[in-house]
């Protein structure tokens, strides 16, 4: 087998390179490719993967970056030493909370650009807000920043987004200022969206904005521990999560949105791109087989199970705010079960109306009904002689007789 002339190719290695032998080519200016991907000599192997983690993403979208472009042996033992040794992200990185409910997981939609997930991340150190634009078919996002959430300062931001890549169908969001505004619903209906607000108290319904918020404030966390200006590195971020296959598509968000890939610098081949369809149609299986994952993986974890409501149940709303040690986990106050809409539920009272996910609820027992009795009955059972009372039998020579 030939190869090319490179002291720092260890044995090792060498036979890694010779278990592939038959997917290695030259091409021009003896530059070695592995199918169609350029392979990497080692003394650059460092500066690769420092450039594929610019924006400190995460481990698997770092080594997800790396095999789009480039090859070299052992790409994760290396990527993921070089993440786990990198001190802005361990800084920087918080636990993962869980959900007890079972995830409800929401069909791909059919297109680009049709269902947006909309969210704020802030405020800031500085005072200034994120407002966080989310495409659910290509997980592309959009990231402006401002110094009020208001109304009056997200439409016109919100309008130049539509500008740019065309209205869509819903948006989705949670229900806080600006978008419970009459501003906002005139907007909608004057553009032509449909506003879709989420479920109170439950930022997982608007999972897509949730999931890119917190790698995004990890980015933002380790520019400011490296002491470099969070604004530039937010860019860099952006530019590394938009052209990065995502973990459920397994296609980078730009790609499924505009159709293609651009240029990143990382040194790549010019290949045939696959008909759009067809890369539309692999990322939706590619997406359902994720969430299935996702959700049999939460579920069986948090032994999680539904709360089987059914309107006209009476039950417990879950207390929001415990004001002191002996505040009861539930409101003693009990609803009755108004409307249902998967696991969105509506409950009223005399007092108010309360729409909440199914786990804020505890579903009370019903009451058993008792038996009416007779008067007789009751008299009979209430009856107590003050002296003993002897048992009265028929003779036995009347037994062939009616008696009156």
């Amino acid at each position: 087998m030939k190869h090319l002339d490179d002291p720092d190719i260890d044995t090792q290695e060498i036979q890694m390179f010779y278990n592939i032998k038959d997917e290695l080519t030259y091409y021009s200016d003896n530059v070695l490719l592995r199918n169609n991907l350029i392979v990497i000599p080692s003394a650059l192997h460092s500066q690769v993967i420092d450039i594929a983690h610019e924006g400190h993403q995460g481990m698997s979208r770092t080594k997800a970056f790396i095999r789009s472009k480039v090859w070299f042996p052992r790409i994760n033992e290396k990527a993921e030493t070089a993440v786990k040794n990198c001190i802005a992200c361990q800084a920087s990185s918080y636990d993962n909370s869980s959900s007890k409910q079972p995830l409800q997981m929401s069909d791909m939609p059919h297109g680009p650009w049709e269902n947006l997930s909309a969210d704020f991340c802030g405020p800031l150190p500085t005072g200034e807000y994120l407002f966080v634009i989310t495409d659910e078919h290509s997980r592309y996002p959009v990231v402006e920043i401002v110094k009020s959430i208001t109304a009056n300062n997200i439409i016109p931001i919100l309008d130049k987004v539509i500008s740019q890549f065309g209205c869509p169908k819903v948006i989705k969001t949670d229900n806080g200022p600006p978008f419970n505004s009459g501003a906002f619903k005139n907007y909608a209906q004057h553009i032509g969206f449909t506003h879709r607000k989420i479920t109170p108290l439950w930022p997982q319904a608007n999972s897509q904005a949730e999931s890119f918020n917190k790698p995004m404030m990890k980015s933002i966390r380790a520019a400011h521990t490296e002491g470099k200006n969070w604004k530039q590195e937010l860019q860099k971020f952006l530019r590394q999560y938009r052209n990065t296959p995502h973990t459920a598509t397994k296609f980078t968000p730009f790609r499924l949105l505009f159709g293609r890939d651009p240029k990143t610098k990382l040194p790549e081949i010019d290949i045939k791109k696959q008909e759009e369809s067809v890369v539309t149609k692999q990322a939706k299986l590619n997406d359902q087989t994720a969430k299935d994952k996702a959700k049999r993986y939460a579920d069986s974890r948090n032994k999680a199970q539904y709360k089987g409501l059914q309107i006209g149940d009476r039950v417990l709303l879950k207390n929001e705010k415990k004001k002191n040690k002996l505040t009861t986990p539930y409101d003693p106050n009990p609803f009755v079960v108004k409307e249902k809409k998967g696991p969105m539920v509506t409950v009223t009272s005399a007092h108010r109306n309360v729409t909440r996910n199914a786990s804020f609820f505890k579903k009370l027992p019903s009451s058993p009904q008792q038996p009416e009795q007779q008067p007789n009955q009751r008299a009979k059972e209430t009856g107590n002689p003050s002296r003993p009372v002897r048992t009265k039998r028929l003779p036995t020579y009347l037994k062939d007789y009616i008696t009156y």
